[in-house]
C-alpha cells in the first residue's frame, strides 16, 4: 500500500509545475487594464486557465500566444524611401468674422420677436 502511494506521489512531482499569473499580472506584461483582459478572454482571443468562475490565471506561453496572434510584420523599402503623401485638408467650417457674427445673431432676435 505504502509502494502504491509513494509510487503515486512520484508520479505527480514529476509534473512541471507552470507559475500562473493573475489577470492584474497579464494586464502589466500586455500594458492594457485587467477589464480589457477579461475582454480579450470572454472574446476568445487570449486563452487562460479558469480557476472559478470568476477568477483566471494566464501562462507566459498563453500571454505570449496573444502577443505572438497580434504582432505584424512591416515590410520596409528602403530602396525607394517615398515620403506618405496626404491630400490637402478641404471643407470644414467657414470661420466668421466678429462682424458676421454680430449680424447673425441680430437677424436671430429679430425673427424671435415677430
Amino acid at each position: 500500500m505504502t509502494e502504491q502511494l509513494t509510487k503515486h506521489i512520484d508520479t505527480h512531482s514529476a509534473v512541471d509545475t507552470v507559475p500562473l499569473l493573475r489577470v492584474r499580472d497579464a494586464a502589466a506584461i500586455l500594458g492594457i487594464s485587467p477589464k480589457t483582459v477579461n475582454k480579450l478572454v470572454r472574446e476568445k482571443k487570449l486563452s487562460c486557465v479558469q480557476i472559478t468562475p470568476r477568477e483566471r490565471r494566464f501562462t507566459r506561453e498563453q500571454i505570449q500566444e496573444y502577443i505572438q496572434s497580434q504582432s505584424t510584420s512591416v515590410h520596409v523599402d528602403k530602396k525607394d524611401p517615398r515620403p506618405v503623401q496626404s491630400p490637402l485638408k478641404t471643407g470644414g467650417l467657414k470661420k466668421k468674422s466678429a462682424g458676421d457674427i454680430g449680424t447673425d445673431l441680430v437677424k436671430e432676435i429679430r425673427s424671435l420677436c415677430r
